[in-house]
């Protein structure tokens, strides 16, 4: 299920839209600019809008989004870096995410906050690892 914000931000996943169509895709990307939503789900995939301005993301940010399903909080790049990061550890296996878009439209910003995201929680994981190992050496 979802995470279901309010109606005035427009819908979170394009998927969940009964009628969907060229305009009310945009109708929607355009509702969610206005409201500063600037990330929207298709499914496991996360459309962004550029805001040009800044976006600043706390340690808070990270802890709304850490070790909670993709469906769980709002859409957000850090949703997705977090599944990306879960899939990594389930599987030892690498990860990635594919960022496309034309030039100017945030790819290299949505990457920067990703590895933000990863680094934090990665630093969090290898504390609470070492925080253990020191507990069982009694």
């Amino acid at each position: 299920m979802s995470f279901l914000e309010a109606p005035e931000f427009g819908q979170g996943d394009f998927i969940l839209i009964e009628e969907l169509n060229e305009g009310s895709f945009l109708d929607n990307l355009k509702l969610r600019f206005e409201k500063e939503r600037v990330y929207t789900n298709i499914g496991e995939t996360v459309v962004s809008i550029n805001p040009y301005k800044p976006l600043i993301y706390g340690d808070d940010k990270v802890a709304d989004y850490r070790s909670r399903a993709m469906y769980k909080r709002p859409p957000h790049v850090f949703a997705l870096a977090e599944a990306a990061y879960q899939a990594m550890l389930r599987r030892s296996q690498d990860s990635c995410i594919a960022i496309s878009g034309e030039s100017g439209t945030g790819k290299t910003e949505a990457s920067k906050i990703i590895m933000r995201y990863i680094s934090k929680v990665t630093i969090e994981r290898v504390h609470q690892d070492e925080v253990e190992r020191v507990k069982n050496l009694q």
